[in-house]
């Protein structure tokens, strides 16, 4: 609910205006008060904060809490980025829960935003030279499907593989886009990874993985590395050299 603090006549005049939109900025009062000067909009905006009216995202950028819905949107406005790992899967109807995080890539940005008045937050995650292959999707920056799955298996700890193997099982995948990402990249130990993880989704589950992607990936083998830097009971897997320290039945609990 509103704050039931007393605003101004020209507080009360631009509020009547702008109290049924997401997202308000000075962009927006510009559009409905063309004439007033820059800063007596931005005076009023931080007014309508501190009264409780709206609520800020970051400097000069606010919203309703009441009618926001398009938490994404807010999200790419704060900082540019693309929508990814386990919010881009909800994207693409693969995800069936709401966790209330929402995922943006960024180029070397990296903060948790919660937005004040919701049970939403942001966290924004830096990827560098692996910010790439995302496009537009109703009006918003996301990651491919191919890319969205290489950064689950890039960062799993932002999403789990229970989460990565029972969506990739419904998704339709172009196995070339996504190892072409893996070929930016020299790390042995994300090759390892995915490797085991599509090779127990194809041996329990009957997904249809082609053969080309394990050879590829297998090329990568070196060292001994853990399925994900927990502690605890695990089992060693020799053909990926992946110590499994999660356990099958929680990889594939879905499915079982």
């Amino acid at each position: 609910m509103y704050k039931k603090n007393y605003l101004s006549r020209e507080e009360y005049g631009i509020w009547r205006y702008i109290k049924d939109n997401e997202i308000i900025d000075s962009e927006l009062i510009k559009q409905i008060f063309p004439e007033m000067p820059e800063n007596k909009k931005n005076k009023i905006l931080h007014s309508l904060y501190k009264k409780g009216y709206i609520n800020r995202a970051r400097k000069d950028l606010y919203y309703n809490p009441v009618k926001l819905k398009n938490f994404y949107k807010l999200a790419l406005r704060v900082k540019e980025g693309y929508i990814g790992l386990g919010s881009a899967l909800r994207c693409y109807n693969l995800l069936e829960y709401e966790d209330f995080t929402i995922f943006v890539i960024t180029k070397n940005f990296r903060k948790k935003i919660a937005l004040k008045g919701t049970a939403y937050e942001i966290q924004y995650i830096p990827l560098e030279k692996f910010f790439c292959g995302f496009g537009k999707r109703d009006d918003l920056h996301i990651s491919s499907i191919e890319k969205t799955f290489f950064d689950c298996f890039l960062k799993p700890r932002f999403i789990g593989f229970t989460d990565v193997t029972k969506t990739l099982y419904g998704a339709k995948i172009d196995w070339d886009k996504f190892l072409s990402f893996f070929k930016l990249t020299h790390n042995n130990s994300l090759c390892q990874r995915t490797g085991y993880v599509l090779e127990l989704m194809k041996k329990n589950t009957g997904s249809k993985i082609p053969s080309f992607v394990f050879e590829y990936l297998l090329k990568s083998i070196k060292n001994p590395v853990k399925l994900m830097p927990l502690k605890g009971k695990s089992t060693f897997n020799r053909k990926w050299k992946v110590q499994d320290n999660i356990g099958k039945e929680n990889i594939l609990s879905w499915w079982h």
